[in-house]
């Protein structure tokens, strides 16, 4: 299939550079751009930036900008332009036939999974909201160590690529703005002119602003440190780091067919640099802006030429950095903070010696060994454990190397999730922990125990795929931790309205048919399903797998509303409840009486329609009360994958003690559930207004 594939890659490169051999290569690149992105970014339909890349590829084996000597403006490449996309469209659906095929031959039960993250790597560019991306980059590298270590390797800071980055994005849109303009303009004040009493010098004016808008528009697209230098606030030399760092050069050494095929088949060098230079001090943009996605992996490769240097890097900013956003986030998302950051406690060399340190184990350094928690989140009853990973998947993994990306997951999530894992056991096991100082952390109020594995990679596919990793043993069976990337838990917490529906995603995602029924790219994807109150499986569809497609339009909106200018703000997404079942778990949220959190997530996990019936059921008990002035009560309980819930709703007559009513409805309580085998009961009191004035929990 390879070999195939090779034969392919040739033909359609010689006939692509065939197209475009008396072209200046800038003109085509930026015609490409303007092809696949749009003027506005992401605007072309059916556009690829990955088609921008291989065409760039294509002309960078030329050996330089523009080797025919037909001169520029008799080259017209603008209509070769679709003959190129077409051709180059053509190459990725082969490449990506040949991926999956190669995968459904190989018996490694990660193969398919190795495949599907190639591509993903490979067609998909802005990986991240470049809000969160940025507070997160900043919070890594914007601190005098790792200033000292972006200097000494890379020549210069962040906030000097962030400069850089802007004001390339400023001086391209202000030459497009002008050119615009200028036309715009000249047209106006001829409107109305016959086309012969237009003055010479306009018309060629406007002839002239139009080829650099369109058909040959490389000059106009070209950038240099010095165009750059004076908005970014930085000397002409940082500058030129800068661009040079990010950037390839035009080489006749390789050729076209060996850098297509590398791309296809292996890594793509236009993730990280996305740019194409001359040689002589004049840069082209491809897809991606100069860091995207890529900056950290661009630094962290650097450093690895001095190990003393990454070590420091990822020791003292790396992990440091990944816990405390992970913390971050999860503490707004839970609207507390951790019980215990990044504290020490004592575990068992192996499973089978948890049971030894329980509450009454003398000397937990005899039977124990010392070992570090990210965090741990104590909730009402519930406890939620955090372990982040900072280390990013090689580049063999992105390739789809299945040996490597193996090892790759058992060191990230593997650990991750073993690690979380073992204080799940240990609370579940003993009631608590033994922390370093030998002091003993008393949880046997806990009933539920939730774990998350925070990555600040970005995994894509591999984290969603639960059940593939359960498959390949890299995750455990019972369970498993929920996994994400640090950028979806931050862009979770900027839409997460209350905690009880993070603990019910948390429980839909990772203890219910969702881990192996549902697979997508992006767990964003699945998030928004979510919150649209499609993530659920039929009882008949258990044992299919369901692709999940891109669910995210209405996110993408709300994340990037503060570049929409002059437009109205987008809705936030939000969970699609009944409202006013909604407003009764705020309810009783903002009471905070034991039992609130698990309360919350049950009544959230019910159907639309079952949410209205208990709101009718409570309406109709408020009617029964009001017409004879007695206390009148109803109980509901359901099964539900997490155990099983029952519910007790009454109405407190006008006049009569609430206390009464809690103290009859309590006992009620524990002796209903105990006749049905209910897990958990949550009593709700009512005055005859529908409002909440107790909450019990048993």
């Amino acid at each position: 299939m390879r070999t195939i594939l090779r034969e392919q890659i040739q033909l359609e490169v010689d006939a692509m550079a065939a197209l475009v051999q008396d072209a200046d290569a800038f003109d085509v690149i930026e015609l490409m751009r303007l092809r696949e992105l749009g003027v506005v970014p992401q605007a072309a339909p059916g556009g690829s930036a990955l088609a921008i890349e291989i065409v760039a590829a294509v002309l960078l084996s030329r050996g330089s900008r523009k080797p025919s000597a037909v001169p520029r403006d008799e080259t017209r490449p603008h209509v070769t332009v679709n003959e190129l996309h077409q051709r180059a469209l053509r190459l990725m659906r082969l490449a990506q036939a040949r991926q999956l095929a190669e995968a459904a031959l190989n018996g490694d039960p990660l193969s398919m999974l190795a495949a599907e993250y190639q591509g993903a790597v490979m067609g998909i560019r802005n990986l991240q909201y470049s809000s969160v991306r940025d507070a997160h980059e900043a919070r890594l590298f914007d601190n005098e160590r790792a200033a000292n270590l972006m200097q000494k390797h890379l020549g210069y800071t962040y906030p000097q690529v962030v400069a850089v980055r802007e004001a390339i994005t400023e001086v391209s849109s202000q030459r497009m703005t002008e050119l615009r303009d200028g036309t715009a303009e000249i047209m106006l004040r001829n409107q109305g002119v016959p086309p012969g009493q237009i003055p010479a010098a306009e018309a060629e004016e406007v002839v002239s602003q139009m080829v650099a808008l369109m058909f040959l528009p490389g000059d106009r697209a070209t950038i240099s440190a010095n165009d750059v230098a004076p908005l970014a606030g930085v000397d002409d030399e940082t500058a030129l780091a800068v661009l040079t760092s990010f950037s390839q050069f035009f080489d006749s050494a390789v050729s076209a067919t060996d850098r297509v095929y590398d791309m296809l088949v292996g890594t793509n060098p236009f993730l990280g640099t996305p740019l194409v230079s001359d040689g002589a001090g004049h840069f082209v943009s491809t897809s991606n802006e100069v860091g995207n996605d890529s900056l950290r992996r661009i630094f962290e490769k650097a450093l690895t030429s001095n190990g003393k240097d990454f070590t420091a890097y990822d020791q003292k900013i790396r992990v440091a950095m990944s816990e405390q956003i992970a913390l971050d986030g999860l503490a707004s998302i839970l609207e507390t903070a951790p019980s215990h950051a990044a504290f020490k406690y004592f575990a068992p060399e192996n499973d089978e010696e948890i049971g030894q340190l329980g509450s009454g184990c003398a000397n937990p350094a005899a039977v124990g060994k010392q070992v570090e928690g990210d965090g741990l989140f104590i909730i009402d009853d519930v406890a939620i454990v955090v372990e982040t990973k900072g280390k990013s998947m090689a580049e063999q993994s992105r390739r789809g190397d299945v040996t490597r990306l193996s090892r790759d997951l058992a060191a990230t999530i593997g650990d991750a999730c073993a690690q979380a894992k073992r204080i799940e056991r240990l609370i579940e096991t003993n009631r608590g922990i033994w922390l370093a100082d030998k002091s003993w952390l008393d949880l046997s109020q806990i009933r539920e125990v939730r774990c998350v594995a925070a990555l600040l990679d970005d995994v894509g596919p591999l984290g969603t795929a639960i059940g593939r990793l359960q498959q390949a043993g890299i995750v455990g069976e019972d369970k498993p931790p929920w996994i994400t990337s640090l950028h979806d838990l931050t862009t979770m917490a900027a839409v997460c309205d209350r905690p009880a529906e993070f603990l019910h995603y948390l429980r839909v995602r990772t203890d219910s048919p969702v881990t192996s029924h549902f697979w997508a790219l992006d767990e964003l994807d699945l998030y928004m399903l979510f919150l649209q109150g499609d993530l659920w499986v039929d009882a008949g569809e258990e044992g299919a797998v369901n692709m999940v497609d891109d669910h995210c339009v209405e996110l993408n909106a709300w994340m990037d509303r503060h570049g929409q200018e002059g437009t109205e703000l987008p809705e936030k997404p939000s969970f699609n409840a009944v409202p006013a079942m909604l407003e009764l778990v705020d309810e009783i949220a903002a009471l905070h009486e034991r039992g609130w959190l698990r309360c919350g997530a049950d009544l959230l996990s019910l159907s639309g329609e079952v949410q209205q019936q208990l709101l009718d059921m409570i309406a109709e008990l408020d009617l029964r009360t009001q017409d004879d002035g007695d206390e009148h009560h109803v109980a509901f309980s359901f099964d539900s994958p997490w155990e099983r819930p029952a519910f007790f709703f009454a109405i407190s007559p006008a006049g009569m003690n609430v206390n009464d009513v809690a103290t009859q409805l309590f006992a009620y309580m524990r002796t209903k559930s105990t006749q049905i085998g209910s897990e958990r009961s949550c009593g709700l009191i009512f005055d005859t207004h529908q409002q909440l004035r107790r909450f019990l929990y048993s």
